[in-house]
This record gives C-alpha cells, structure tokens and sequence, in this order.
C-alpha cells in the first residue's frame, strides 16, 4: 500500500519538477544589450580563411580546453584566460579556437545535463568575467571584429 501510494503521488510531483526545470530552461534566455543571448555571439563573419591560421587544428583543440578548464566549477583563473587569448594571433585562429570550444552546458561555471544552457566560448566568456574583466580581452576580439 505505501508503494502505491508513493507511485501515486511521487511520479506527478517529479514530473511537474522536471517540467519547470525544462520550461526555465527555454524561457529565460539571457539578453545582450546588443539583442542577442548570451549562447551565440552577435552576426559575424565566422568564415575561417585557411590561409591567415596561425594554429594548427590541435592546437585550437587544447586553447579551447585551457580556456574551459579556467572557467569550469567554482572560480574563474582569469589570469589563465588573459595569456591564453594573448597567444592567439589572428581573427581567424579565434573562430577556430571558438569552433573547437563548441556548444558546452553551463550553469554558474559547471556542468549541468538539465537545468543549464549551452553556450559556446563567447558565451562562457561573458558569463564567467566581469565587466571589467572583459575589458582587458575586448581590444584583442575588437580588432578581430568579433564581438564580446
């Protein structure tokens, strides 16, 4: 009898719970001031030009795990993040890096299958530094033309 009734009254209350976890997952999108959402940077120009990469495939593939290992669980290594970004030199290293990074789930700088948000390297930037953090990496992505 107290199977049934756990049953009975469990499997509503975890399904409401996971609907609202779902149904606050879509609905609250964070806004740029720009108009987009913090997941995808702002229109550009994200063709790669073979012929201006400085970085090879695998290199992209490791700054974009360094990158991700400075901003995952609790703290940010922003130091970590600064010369790592200070190591790429082109527009279109960048995109590359970015592309290698790809969409990742983030919630408040972990993991998170359900109640998080995929961002991609942009997205994990923002949400990671602060204003004032983001201004020491701004004129390095404002000379590539991308936006942050």
């Amino acid at each position: 009898m107290l199977v049934g009734k756990g049953i009975q009254y469990g499997i509503p209350v975890i399904a409401v719970g996971v609907g609202v976890v779902l149904l606050r997952k879509f609905l609250k999108r964070k806004r740029n001031a720009d108009g987009t959402t913090t997941s995808i940077a702002p229109a550009m120009n994200t063709q790669i030009k073979k012929e201006n990469l400085t970085l090879s495939v695998s290199d992209a593939g490791l700054f974009a795990n360094i990158l991700y290992g400075a901003m995952l669980d609790l703290g940010t290594d922003e130091q970590t993040i600064y010369n790592t970004i200070d190591k790429i030199k082109t527009k279109d290293d960048m995109l590359l890096v970015i592309k290698a990074f790809g969409m990742k789930e983030y919630l408040l700088g972990g993991r998170s299958t359900f109640m998080g948000q995929d961002y991609n390297l942009i997205g994990w930037l923002r949400a990671e530094l602060s204003n004032k953090e983001i201004q020491k990496i701004k004129p390095k992505f404002d000379s590539w033309g991308i936006p942050i």
